[in-house]
Formats: structure tokens, sequence, C-alpha cells
């Protein structure tokens, strides 16, 4: 008797604990993104290049957690980073890319990235001026990370699509960057800084840059969780150990940059 109190006990200690890291668990947040973006790719008629666009690290429907390494989600649990690979092959699937095809585009991305190393070190080189005022202006900016592809712009939670502000709203207890749910009737807007941030980010074609602690990631390009770039720290460190850049391979360029490959 006293045996099944103690086994009660640690299961009910162990479902409480668990509901509190995965509060997600019950509330199928994956599954009303996964609707959403369904109905969205056919109500818009969204072609297959455009959807990887949109699903680019930090882009509008990069479904990736940022603050969370361990998510609840597709019933059980996953690495942040495996997330947007199960939707890149889910609609994959409904695109009709051959599940070889689609298998061998990582890797593909991942080549590119080492076959523009050399190119893309002369790059940075020759603006280096431009990147180190890309720096300042985005280690003083409140802001984490900032996006500029064709028609749209994004920093932190603001996007700004064909001149239209809009935010998704998030439930407090969702660990994903993304819901079915967006609120157009935003006031909010861009500063001046924030702007100019911008600009210059398309100045020297970098599509996203994201701020950490330690430093700032420049995603020249990016696909599902990979990216390759520059990477910006004042003490000339680079960093390993961010769950959102897996960095395979880097190699330092100035004092303060890197140029990397993650996965």
């Amino acid at each position: 008797m006293i045996k099944n109190l103690i086994l009660l006990f640690f299961l009910f200690f162990n479902a409480i604990c668990f509901g509190q890291e995965y509060p997600e668990k019950e509330k199928k947040y994956d599954l009303d993104i996964f609707e959403f973006l369904m109905n969205t790719t056919e109500k818009d008629s969204v072609s297959y290049e455009n959807f990887l666009i949109n699903t680019k690290p930090f882009s509008k429907w990069d479904i990736r957690p940022l603050k969370r390494e361990k998510v609840w989600a597709l019933d059980t649990i996953h690495l942040a980073s495996e997330v947007p690979n199960f939707i890149f092959g889910a609609f994959s699937k409904k695109y009709g890319v051959s599940q070889k095809d689609a298998m061998n585009m990582p890797n593909q991305f991942l080549e590119k990235g080492r076959n523009q190393k050399n190119i893309l070190e002369n790059y940075l080189n020759e603006n280096l001026k431009k990147f180190d005022n890309l720096s300042k202006l985005i280690s003083k900016n409140p802001a984490d990370f900032f996006l500029i592809q064709d028609k749209l712009q994004r920093v932190g939670n603001l996007f700004k699509e064909n001149g239209t502000f809009w935010k998704y709203t998030l439930p407090e207890d969702s660990p994903f960057p993304i819901s079915n749910a967006i609120n157009t009737n935003t006031k909010d807007h861009f500063t001046k800084e924030q702007i100019k941030t911008l600009e210059l980010l398309l100045e020297l074609k970098i599509y996203s840059a994201f701020k950490t602690k330690n430093g700032i990631f420049y995603l020249v390009d990016g696909f599902t969780d990979n990216s390759y770039g520059f990477y910006f720290n004042s003490e000339g460190k680079i960093e390993t150990d961010n769950f959102l850049f897996e960095v395979m391979k880097y190699e330092k360029i100035t004092e303060n940059y890197f140029y990397y490959i993650a996965n």
C-alpha cells in the first residue's frame, strides 16, 4: 500500500513538473500553426519558392522557438531546430517535391555556403566600415533581430509587409514565435534608427541579423534551421553554444568578424 502511494506521488509530481516545463503540450499550438500555414499557402496560391523564402530563419513563417531549446511538438519532445524540418518535409510533399530531392536540399545549401566563403570574406573586408557601423546600430538597439526581404521587413516581433505593420498574436505559454492569429491594427512602427539599420542591411546584402548576449549573427542566406554568413563579437570570440546557430564551421576574417556555416 505504501509503495503504491509513493509511486502515485512520484507520477503526480512528474506530471506537474512536465506540465510546467512544456505548458504547450495540451494546447496544440503546433497543429494550429501547421493548419494556418497550409490554409495560407493554398488561399494565396503561394509558390514553393516563396514558401522557402518565407520559412528562412527569422522570416514570417519560421516556426522555430527562439527562447527554448526543447519544446513539445508533434506529440513528443523536440529540439527547437528540428521543428522547421518537419514543416519543410510536409510542405515539400504537398508541393510535389520528391523525398530524395527534399533531403538533398539542406546539403546543397551548406555546400553553397562553403563555396561562397572566400567571396564573402573578401566582401566583408571591402565593406568593413559599413559592417562596423551596422554592428554599432544593432548593439545599441533593444530589438534582438532584424530582417529585410523583398516586400517584408521585421524588427523583433513587428512586421511590415506591403506597407502595413502587423504582429502575430502570441499566447503567453506558446514557445513558438508565430501563431494562427494576426493583428493588423497595431500602432507600433519602426524607429528612425531601426529604419536606418534595415536600409544598411539591404545595402550590405544581409537579409537578417540576430543579436545574442555575446554578439551578432549576420545571415547572408538561410534554409530551414541552416544559415551562413558573418558573426561579430567585440572581443574577437566565436559563439558556438547558441541553439539557434549550430555552428559547424567558422573562420576568423578580421579582429571582430568570423565567417560561419550553421546547420
